[in-house]
C-alpha cells in the first residue's frame, strides 16, 4: 500500500517510526531535547538521519517539526504527504491526530487466516493459529474505533481487493485524500524497508499478484484452520469472508498443548532469533 501510494506527487514513505509513539510529546516542544531523545532512540536508527541540524531550530508544535524531520529524510525535497506505514498507527490513532491536525488513516483488512500463516514463520506475533486468531481481532478492532472516531478521515481497504484490483483502490484512496497530483509512471522499490525486515517482506515493491488473494487456502492445512476459526468464525463472517468448514476437532487437549506451544516459541524460541536479527541495532 505504501510503494502504491508513492504515486502521489511530492510524497515520500519513510521507515517505520514506532519512536514517534515510544517518546512523549512533552509540551511545550523543545526541538534539541526531543532530537536528543531520537538519537537514544533504537527505532529511529532505521530512518539514518543526522537530526543535528534541527537543533537549533524553534519549533512551535510537534507538526512542525515532523514535517521538518521527513523532509530531511527525503533529502531537503518537499514533502505534502508523509507515508508512514507503522503497524501500531491504528492503536494510536487518538494521541496522533492531537499531534498531527491533517492526518488521515488507512485501515488495510485481510483475511484473519492469511495473515496468521503469512506471520507464524516470523520472530514476532503468534505462534499458533488459535492465538493468531484472538491477535487478529484484537488489531483489527482498532482500525473500526478510528474509523468512529474519525469517519470523515479514515477508510477501510480490504487487502484482497488491492490485490484484485489495485488501480481501482488506489484510485478511491486518491479521491479520500482529496484528489492531489498523481505520477503517470513510477518505479515502485522497497528502499524504505529496513535491511532485516526485507526478507519477511519480499513482495513489498513488487506489483500486486491477484494469486496472492487467496494462496493462503493451499498452505494451511485444515487443523490451522479449524484453530483460527474456532475463534475468528464470526469476525471473519461478519467481514464477508468465506467458512471452510472440515471435520478437524479443536478439543481441550488439543487448546492445552496449543497454549504450551505458544508459550514456549514466544518467551524462548523466538527472542533469540528476534535479537540475531537485529544485531545491527545494538551496535
Amino acid at each position: 500500500m505504501a510503494s502504491l501510494l508513492s504515486k502521489i506527487e511530492k510524497s515520500v514513505v519513510t521507515p517505520e517510526s514506532l519512536f514517534k509513539t515510544e517518546i512523549k510529546f512533552e509540551q511545550p516542544i523543545c526541538t534539541k531535547t526531543y532530537c536528543e531523545s531520537l538519537e537514544k532512540n533504537t527505532r529511529f536508527e532505521p530512518w539514518q538521519v543526522d537530526v543535528s541540524e534541527l537543533k537549533s531550530i524553534s519549533h512551535l508544535n510537534y507538526q512542525g517539526f515532523y514535517k521538518d524531520l521527513v523532509q530531511l529524510y527525503n533529502g531537503e525535497r518537499d514533502v505534502d504527504f508523509w507515508i508512514d506505514h507503522s503497524p501500531n498507527n491504528l492503536a494510536y490513532s487518538k494521541k496522533l491526530n492531537s499531534v498531527f491536525d491533517d492526518c488521515y488513516f488507512i485501515h488495510i483488512v485481510r483475511d484473519g487466516r492469511a495473515v496468521a500463516q503469512s506471520q507464524i514463520p516470523l520472530e514476532w506475533g503468534a505462534n499458533t493459529y488459535l492465538d493468531a486468531a484472538k491477535t487478529w481481532q484484537n488489531k483489527i478492532l482498532y482500525g473500526f474505533i478510528t474509523e468512529s472516531l474519525f469517519p470523515s478521515r479514515t477508510i477501510v481497504v480490504k487487502y484482497e481487493d488491492l490485490l484484485i484490483d489495485s488501480e481501482k483502490q488506489v484510485q478511491r484512496l486518491v479521491a479520500f485524500l482529496g484528489n492531489p497530483l498523481v505520477k503517470d509512471e513510477i518505479e515502485i522499490d522497497n528502499d524504505f524497508l529496513p535491511e532485516f525486515t526485507k526478507k519477511q517482506h519480499a513482495l513489498v515493491g513488487k506489483k500486486p499478484d491477484k494469486n496472492r488473494a487467496y494462496a493462503w487456502k493451499g498452505q494451511l492445512t485444515q487443523q490451522n484452520i479449524a484453530d483460527f476459526q474456532y475463534y475468528a468464525k464470526e469476525t471473519l463472517e461478519l467481514l464477508d469472508y468465506e467458512i471452510i468448514n472440515n471435520n478437524c476437532k479443536v478439543t481441550k487437549l488439543h487448546i492445552a498443548k496449543e497454549y504450551i506451544k505458544e508459550l514456549w516459541v514466544k518467551k524462548v524460541l523466538n527472542p533469540r532469533i528476534y535479537k540475531e536479527n537485529r544485531k545491527y541495532v545494538t551496535k
